[in-house]
């Protein structure tokens, strides 16, 4: 864990980059934005 809180833009950029062109070859990922604080 980062110790540190998840912050909105943090996430937004995430999804920024998951909706643009640039992901495009990506098929099938899962992007964990939770700094840690989740457990698989």
């Amino acid at each position: 864990m980062l110790r540190r809180a998840l912050t909105v833009a943090e996430v937004a950029e995430v999804a920024a980059f998951l909706a643009s062109d640039r992901a495009s070859g990506m098929t099938g990922t899962v992007a964990n934005v939770s700094v840690g604080a989740v457990q698989d």
